[in-house]
């Protein structure tokens, strides 16, 4: 019981020091880097399977608040948007995650979760249902995640401001 709570502490330290440094999901990146530097150093880190049963089913409700009946309506308008998404990104996750798998040897599902479009945390959570090596895919997560936080816009400055003279509007 002293190991969980102690974990648990690190874990809160952590989160609010990455909330406080306003990283990008602060709270989840700050409390793995510190249980994972604490278990790295003592091998003492531990939270029972329920708990990860727990925070997925907050997740999941945490998910379901963002569904309003505006949202249900503004769907009509988003639809064809919608099947372009999930057939693009799902065919070049795919293919992309496989790839990983054959050139790097991670095994398929961790190289799968890895390259899936979702959040951090939903993958993370989602890929141990599937005995993938959540740690890898939680680290390849955040290397995209900061990547996409930091190139992403500049890229998008100079489309827009490039591109955005040949506007159709």
């Amino acid at each position: 019981m002293q190991r969980i709570i102690f974990t648990l502490i690190v874990g809160i330290i952590g989160g609010y020091i990455g909330i406080k440094l306003k990283i990008p999901a602060g709270a989840m990146i700050g409390s793995m880097i510190f249980v994972g530097g604490y278990n790295v150093l003592t091998s003492g880190a531990h939270v029972p399977s329920n708990f990860k049963l727990i925070a997925q089913i907050v997740i999941g409700c945490t998910i379901g608040l963002n569904f309003t009946m505006d949202s249900v309506l503004g769907l009509k308008k988003i639809i064809i948007p919608s099947i372009i998404l999930v057939i693009g990104l799902t065919t070049l996750s795919l293919i992309l995650g496989y790839t990983i798998h054959k050139f790097t040897g991670i095994d398929l599902p961790t190289a799968l979760f890895s390259a899936a479009p979702g959040g951090l945390t939903d993958m993370t959570i989602m890929s141990e249902s599937f005995g993938a090596k959540t740690h890898i895919v939680a680290l390849l997560h955040l290397i995209r995640l900061t990547t996409v936080l930091t190139v992403l816009p500049m890229v998008i400055k100079i489309l827009t401001t490039s591109l955005g003279k040949y506007s159709l509007n």
